[in-house]
């Protein structure tokens, strides 16, 4: 399934409606944080760098307290392992903390770029993600 963007927010795109894309390896259903609402880091309004321009697949356990990398620096990608607190990098952004209420496999976002953090939209099909550099050499 495909999910198509127009160019419109600060980010640079915005996903348009009646798009689809495959969330899970098991269903259609758009994955969402389940503690969005009690964390404040997912309300970071700029992306990081462009880690992957690929999603990466793996299996989450319904319960389970998770850190995805927002800032792309990580060298346990998709997941934080603190690199961001590296003074010296001068890197502003913090990890997005999550958890699933499935326990199944999942599409995380391994550009960075995603509107549903850390779930992978699509975004990394657009040309702005395509054409920039990313850390992992294509």
């Amino acid at each position: 399934m495909l999910l198509t963007f127009t160019k419109i927010n600060k980010a640079g795109f915005k996903p348009m409606r009646n798009c689809q894309i495959l969330f899970s390896s098991t269903s259609n259903k758009i994955p969402t944080n389940v503690i969005k609402e009690v964390t404040s880091a997912h309300r970071q309004t700029e992306n990081g760098v462009v880690y992957d321009k690929k999603p990466f697949r793996v299996p989450l356990e319904a319960g389970k307290r998770y850190s995805w990398c927002l800032c792309g620096h990580s060298h346990n990608q998709p997941f934080c392992d603190g690199t961001h607190k590296n003074q010296q990098l001068k890197i502003k952004l913090k990890p997005i903390a999550f958890m699933v209420d499935e326990s199944k496999d999942y599409w995380l976002c391994n550009c960075k770029q995603t509107n549903n953090r850390p779930f992978c939209d699509g975004t990394h099909k657009l040309p702005v993600v395509q054409d920039a550099t990313s850390i992992v050499k294509q």
